[in-house]
């Protein structure tokens, strides 16, 4: 039997293509795994952002309706390393998809190896820029654009009532000093033997008004256990804090008065001042404590009542010195005070004391009437003056005495007033005091910071892989 020889092309053939289907598929996988480790870097990094995100301190955004990692995570002190281990420990997380013992591994064996953090805004940078851009934020989102009342306007002209009041009262003051000193010339002119003029009334104590007759005027006798006071000492205003990259480019906000309105809408929506306290607060009188910093409400309410007057005092005046029935009255009790003893010389200026009396009784009775609840008028005249001219020697037992005055301006306006003509920086520090000091009273809370209250970051991410690959990667987050 002849046997046949057997070709070996095949062989050749499947021996020379084999290599090359082996070197495309082995190139193919290898593709494949390097872009499933850049997606599934690009997914877990996401993943682990939402995750910290997802950690926002639960009452700031009770208390005041606002979105922040604390970085602290309740330690009282807070890090960018502490975010960046929460990032980490939430990628790999998601990373480790093969649970030991099963003997087989993930395509890609991915790990992340170090963070760093970029951007990182917190809530208390740039003068407290984060957290009115956030504030704005809400605040449309809750009465939508443009839907805010504009603030009270009635504490303007014709008295320059907000942010001159100092000067206005400082005129008259010095009207009121000139008025005295003729007297005390006439005095100093007179020989030993005779006896010198000496008039008393309320207008002395204008010079040396003090809070504790502002507080007296407008409360009366008070129990100082009706007030709250805490320590200022570790409160973001009165301490050293950190600083962050602040709100991007894109990120604007609105202009001066606007933006202002917002946030002092937003204060009333979230804190108490007086006669409106808010329930379970450090101290019951927050906005008062925005505008003076002062440790206990009482001190607070002492500056506010203090201010009130000499706007007051400024509008009293300014009536009795253009009101001729008024002026009248004043004279005619100084005429015949000076003649009684001998001197018509002094009766105009008598009479200038006594409306300066007549004017600061007026101002007390107004405190009174103010903190009662009432409201004032942004001008007096002769039908809503509430005190006879037979009241100036002991005003201080008529105070509750007065008609309702009828006027526009209530408590909250001369707030509203304040707030405005104060600066911007100063309110949101005196907010983020009172934030401080609220949430600490909270469980788990007593070291919480608004300056470890992180809003937005960038995390920069390197991924490695135990087959050789890895990948790094950038992303910016935010609550926006």
């Amino acid at each position: 039997m002849t046997g046949k020889k057997c070709g070996g092309y095949i062989t050749v053939y499947l021996a020379l293509t084999l290599g090359i289907i082996l070197s495309f598929i082995t190139t193919m996988l290898a593709g494949a795994r390097n872009r499933t480790v850049r997606f599934q870097t690009e997914c877990v990094t996401d993943i682990g952002l939402e995750s910290i995100f997802a950690e926002y301190h639960r009452e700031m955004l009770k208390q005041y309706g606002l979105l922040y990692i604390d970085s602290s995570y309740g330690s009282g002190s807070g890090s960018e390393e502490a975010v960046k281990s929460h990032l980490l420990r939430y990628m790999n997380l998601n990373f480790d998809t093969a649970s030991e013992g099963r003997g087989w591994r993930d395509l890609t064996a991915c790990h992340a190896d170090n963070a760093s953090l970029e951007e990182v805004a917190l809530s208390s940078d740039k003068g407290g820029q984060v957290l009115d851009y956030q504030i704005n934020r809400y605040m449309s989102v809750k009465y939508g654009p443009g839907s805010l009342p504009p603030l009270n306007e009635e504490l303007g002209d014709p008295y320059g009532l907000i942010g001159e009041y100092d000067g206005y009262h400082s005129r008259r003051e010095a009207f009121r000093e000139e008025v005295y000193s003729i007297i005390e010339d006439y005095n100093r002119s007179l020989p030993p033997d005779k006896e010198p003029f000496n008039i008393s009334n309320p207008a002395d104590a204008v010079e040396d008004l003090n809070k504790s007759n502002a507080l007296f005027y407008a409360l009366g006798e008070i129990d100082g256990s009706d007030f709250n006071s805490t320590h200022t000492d570790t409160l973001i205003s009165h301490r050293s804090y950190k600083t962050g990259a602040g709100l991007k480019a894109d990120q604007s906000l609105p202009d001066g008065s606007e933006l202002k309105t917002v946030i002092i809408d937003y204060i009333y929506d979230k804190c108490g001042y007086y006669d409106h306290e808010k329930d379970d607060s450090e101290l019951k009188c927050e906005v008062e404590y925005i505008l003076e910093r002062n440790a206990s409400d009482k001190e607070n309410i002492e500056e506010i009542a203090e201010k009130i007057f000499k706007m007051r005092y400024v509008v009293n005046m300014s009536y009795l010195l253009s009101s001729g029935s008024k002026r009248a009255e004043a004279m005619a009790l100084a005429e015949e005070a000076t003649s009684i003893i001998g001197l018509p010389e002094l009766t105009e200026a008598v009479g200038y004391t006594i409306l300066f009396a007549w004017g600061y009784a007026e101002s007390a009775k107004e405190l009174r009437i103010l903190f009662d609840g009432n409201g004032l008028p942004a001008a007096k005249n002769d039908l809503n003056w509430n005190t006879p001219l037979e009241q100036i020697v002991d005003f201080k037992a008529h105070l509750n005495e007065y008609a309702d005055p009828g006027g526009s301006l209530d408590y909250k306006a001369f707030l509203d007033g304040f707030l405005s003509v104060k600066g911007t920086e100063d309110i949101n520090f005196g907010l983020m005091d009172v934030m401080e000091m609220d949430i600490r009273r909270t469980p788990g809370n007593s070291g919480f910071k608004m300056d470890d209250q992180i809003y937005q970051l960038s995390a920069d991410i390197n991924v490695s892989g135990d087959f050789g690959y890895g990948c790094s990667i950038k992303r910016f987050y935010s609550y926006e």
